[in-house]
């Protein structure tokens, strides 16, 4: 006896699968959502929870109330004022020093045979390597008064008396660009990796020079590399604590070591607290800038085209 036939519904009355691809879906949801909830509780252990306390710290009075008095406070103090201008500026300044530094190294990084280009990497990882309390303490002997630097220049005559290397604003951005150089260079290298060698063959062909075909051909192409290396930077060095306090000497007062002399010799914990939700404030805004900013050349980027 043969098995009964599977009897198809009617063409005007199909089957309706909706039902049981939303209950698919859903199920796959639950499971990602069940996937991914170790990490979730992690995070919010870790980060939210501890921003959240450090948010009502900042806006909490002793009797129990809410008010924006340590915000007010430290946004007319000027000792505050001149911390949080100073962060920006070193950041800043550490920009424009890895980009001056970090963009031809990756250039060579880029053009160079396999061999030295492994060498160049080489160099650029092995700062990783070290601690960089070691490395900070490191570029402070060379940089002392009677350290290397000033007595090879002192030997050699180019000058006469040993020069302010540290303990002052340009023996941070020394520290600061040692620390962040490599940052910048690797995503500014992947950049350049990327560009097609028919694009600049074709430009060398049609008589543009070297120079021109780096300024009118690699640095475009480039550019999504080298601008997310400067943000990279910025947003890393404006909360940067141990080179600053170091190679400063207490003369470049940031934002960090603001926040520590509260707590630690102040202990006011309202004034820190807020400090580190305006420093939070202000990496939100860097990133907020940024994406605006990349949308509104995405834009323009079209508009050229049509």
């Amino acid at each position: 006896m043969s098995a009964p036939a599977m009897t198809l519904p009617a063409a005007d009355g199909a089957f309706d699968n909706s039902a049981l691809l939303r209950r698919d879906r859903k199920l796959a949801q639950i499971g990602f959502f069940g996937l991914a909830l170790p990490a979730v509780l992690l995070v919010t252990i870790a980060i939210v929870v501890p921003l959240a306390a450090m948010f009502w710290i900042s806006i909490a009075r002793p009797d129990g109330s809410v008010s924006l008095d340590t915000y007010l406070r430290i946004l007319s103090t000027p000792v505050y004022t001149r911390s949080v201008l100073t962060t920006f500026q070193v950041s800043g300044m550490t920009v424009l020093t890895c980009m001056l530094l970090g963009t031809p190294f990756a250039l060579v990084m880029a053009s160079a045979g396999q061999r030295l280009a492994s060498i160049l990497l080489l160099v650029v990882m092995l700062p990783f390597w070290t601690a960089l309390l070691v490395r900070t303490y490191a570029l402070s002997v060379l940089l002392q008064r009677n350290g290397l630097v000033n007595s090879f220049l002192i030997d050699t005559g180019l000058v006469s008396e040993p020069l302010p290397l540290i303990n002052n604003f340009f023996g941070t951005i020394v520290g600061m660009t040692h620390v962040m150089l490599p940052l910048f260079i690797l995503p500014v290298y992947a950049a350049i990796k990327q560009i097609d060698h028919n694009i600049i063959r074709a430009a060398a062909s049609l008589g543009a020079s070297k120079l021109l075909t780096l300024r009118a051909v690699i640095l475009p192409l480039a550019a999504n590399g080298i601008f997310a290396g400067a943000v990279l930077v910025f947003v890393l060095s404006l909360g940067f604590y141990v080179t600053p306090a170091i190679l400063g000497g207490g003369r470049v007062p940031m934002i960090s070591t603001r926040i520590e002399q509260n707590v630690s010799v102040l202990s006011d914990w309202p004034a820190a607290s807020a400090l580190g939700v305006l420093l939070l404030l202000s990496v939100g805004l860097v990133f907020l800038v940024t994406f605006l900013l990349r949308r509104s050349i995405k834009a323009l980027g079209g508009a050229a085209n049509v």
